[in-house]
């Protein structure tokens, strides 16, 4: 398998990592489980209804950022440099870079357009009147375009990260 095929497979794993990531996030309180991934008006109302409190939320939020980052960074390290062997600073930027927005782009699609905007699974009851501020497709639909540019400069912050690793392996 080439390098292009095996990028595309990576980032098919990612997808599933991903999914897995939201599963766990949303197992036991379903939508209110994710919402630090509401607005700010949203949290306010989850909150002022009883429905987290604020050392739940501030807790799930902490826990949710750090397996974020183990998702977002030590997964794609892995496969950048223990499977593709990536050694140059171009390397590992440019993968990095492809498997950031592969995964993105799952996120964006399946998790924020279809999941969240076009599906009533993350509609929080007594939240109704706020559901202009996220629950639509016009809030999500610029969101993948607005990172491309976004993931250049991370690409070659972690690229460059990768980097110093694969020059200590």
């Amino acid at each position: 398998m080439g390098m292009f095929g095996r990028i595309i497979l990576e980032i098919l794993i990612l997808w599933v990592c991903y999914a897995a990531y939201m599963a766990v996030l949303v197992h036991k309180r379903g939508p209110v489980g994710g919402i630090f991934f509401y607005p700010q008006a949203m949290i306010d109302r989850v909150k002022a209804l009883g429905l987290i409190t604020e050392a739940e939320f501030r807790k799930r939020k902490r826990f949710a950022y750090i397996l974020l980052i183990a998702w977002i960074l030590v997964i794609p390290g892995v496969m950048i440099l223990w499977i593709n062997g990536a050694r140059s600073w171009w390397d590992c930027c440019r993968q990095f870079y492809a498997l950031f927005l592969g995964a993105e782009f799952f996120d964006w699609l399946f998790i924020d357009t279809i999941w969240v905007a076009l599906s009533d699974w993350w509609l929080i009851p007594g939240t109704e009147d706020l559901n202009d501020t996220w629950h639509s497709v016009h809030v999500k639909q610029w969101k993948m375009l607005q990172l491309i540019p976004f993931s250049v400069p991370l690409a070659a912050l972690v690229g460059g990260l990768y980097w110093l690793i694969g020059r200590m392996m």
